[in-house]
């Protein structure tokens, strides 16, 4: 339930986190896209009214200079005075500033400002009309172009001026509006952002103090387990060495009542029951042992020289004594390995098939390489197919019993950390109806000179390269 609960606020706060992100993400592109919309919005306000600004003024100077060619048309005319080059240079400013008027009615509405027909039509008729003045001045026809100047000219040049102002203002309105709202969004934004950033500071102080929390919990956690797991192997280490010696006083008893001249068959028949399960109890202990020892990393090996047929006889002697039959085929050689945990192996690998094997058990061991191969084989029904790739691991169960019933479930994968802590290996084989376990270890230095000088020796005698590979085994190699 506590984990239950623990996973639903991990996910609400990665929801609230999620969603407080998403809003503040949100609120900031709102922000930028309108600051973004209202500054476009105000370039071109600005543009507008600049125009605007501009045509006003080339259509006062269009006016202005209109009217001085009138004027210097007409004392050219009443004063018989000769003015042509004012003349001249009015009448050009003149038709330069109408065609830059009419430009900047152009680019008016370009850049997003209104240009109504009524302004349209009062500049096309100033334009149209100041122009005809030109026209009949240059055409020596001053009193048609006074007259029009006098009558006409300047009702269009009003009511386009006029309308020209007020679209000017509106344009400057609507800058003055959109620097408002670009104001308004400033405030906004130094708000959300004098808020968003105390909170993110406070909601990141918070998920680093929790954090914090939970890793010191977990640590915690893992220094309590450290400590149960050491009082476990403290036990368990304790209680092996408390139980081998009464075991062995069993055991040593056992075998003095077996062997008393005056015990009866029945006598000597429970005697032999108790030295069994005395040895079995032994082992289970000693088993236990090593568990600690190698969960611990406290197991020392002490490699030496162990000739092969001496360890037969002292591992296979107290089995025999009690009744067992084993039949033994084992090449002499000496190999390098822990004396002890050697014995080890070999006793447990024989007990499991004495105990869960078949009626006949065979061991034998041969020089394969740089190798020695022991082979531990019962005519049993063998391992269930579903467990095999799994044999050697702890606590292998097949539906709820152990892979040997009887036994606690380490033995073999006791047997396979002692093996390769040596420097071999084991492996499991099904062949001819036999159960195999193969227990490869290292030969001993001088075993492996020996059988060098030996093969040299049979290739200069010139003998068949297969009886030289006989000695070694099949994919000699010496390291």
């Amino acid at each position: 339930m506590r984990r239950v609960r623990r996973s639903k606020d991990k996910g609400g706060r990665a929801w609230i986190i999620t969603t407080a992100v998403g809003a503040t993400l949100l609120v900031v592109s709102a922000i930028v896209f309108a600051v973004s919309a209202g500054t476009s919005g105000l370039t071109s306000h600005a543009e507008s009214v600049h125009i605007a600004d501009e045509t006003l003024r080339v259509a006062t100077v269009a006016r202005a200079q209109v009217a001085m060619a009138n004027h210097f048309a007409s004392i050219e005319r009443e004063l018989s005075v000769t003015v042509d080059d004012q003349l001249v240079t009015s009448s050009e400013q003149a038709a330069a500033a109408l065609d830059l008027m009419g430009t900047g009615i152009e680019q008016l509405e370009i850049s997003g400002g209104e240009v109504s027909d009524e302004l349209a039509q009062a500049f096309a008729e100033f334009d149209s009309l100041s122009r005809e003045v030109l026209d009949l001045i240059a055409s020596d026809r001053s009193e048609e172009a006074n007259e029009i100047v006098a009558n006409q000219l300047e009702a269009p040049y009003a009511t386009a001026f006029s309308l020209l102002q007020g679209e000017r203002d509106r344009q400057l309105e609507a800058v003055a509006s959109s620097d408002r709202s670009m104001a308004r969004m400033g405030d906004v934004a130094q708000v959300v952002l004098a808020l968003l950033i105390p909170a993110g500071m406070i909601l990141m102080y918070r998920e680093l103090t929790l954090r914090m929390h939970r890793q010191a919990e977990l640590r915690m956690r893992l220094d309590a387990e450290r400590a149960v797991s050491k009082v476990r192997e403290d036990f368990v280490a304790n209680a092996s060495h408390e139980l081998r010696t009464p075991l062995t006083i069993v055991y040593g008893m056992a075998q003095v009542i077996e062997d008393h001249p005056e015990a009866g068959g029945d006598i000597k028949e429970l005697a032999t029951s108790i030295t069994n399960e005395a040895e079995d109890l032994h082992r289970m202990v000693e088993d236990l042992l090593t568990t600690s020892q190698l969960d611990a990393d406290a197991l020392k090996y002490v490699i030496e020289d162990v000739k092969t047929t001496s360890e037969v006889e002292e591992v296979i002697a107290p089995m025999i004594r009690t009744g067992g039959r084993i039949e033994t085929a084992a090449e002499e050689a000496h190999v390098a390995v822990d004396r002890m945990r050697h014995r080890q192996v070999l006793r447990n690998l024989i007990s499991n098939a004495r105990k869960y094997g078949g009626a006949e058990l065979r061991l034998t061991g041969r020089v394969i390489g740089g190798m020695y191969e022991w082979t531990v084989a019962d005519n049993g029904r063998g391992v269930p197919p579903e467990i095999e790739e799994r044999l050697f691991q702890r606590f292998v169960h097949r539906g709820s019993l152990v892979t040997a019933p009887g036994g606690v479930g380490i033995g073999l994968s006791i047997v396979r950390a002692l093996v390769e802590g040596m420097g071999g290996s084991i492996d499991y084989a099904r062949a001819g109806g036999w159960t195999e376990f193969r227990v490869s270890v290292p030969l001993s230095k001088d075993e492996t000179t020996a059988r060098l000088s030996e093969l040299a020796g049979a290739a200069d005698s010139s003998r068949p390269i297969s009886h030289a590979t006989s000695i070694l085994g099949e994919g000699a190699h010496v390291p």
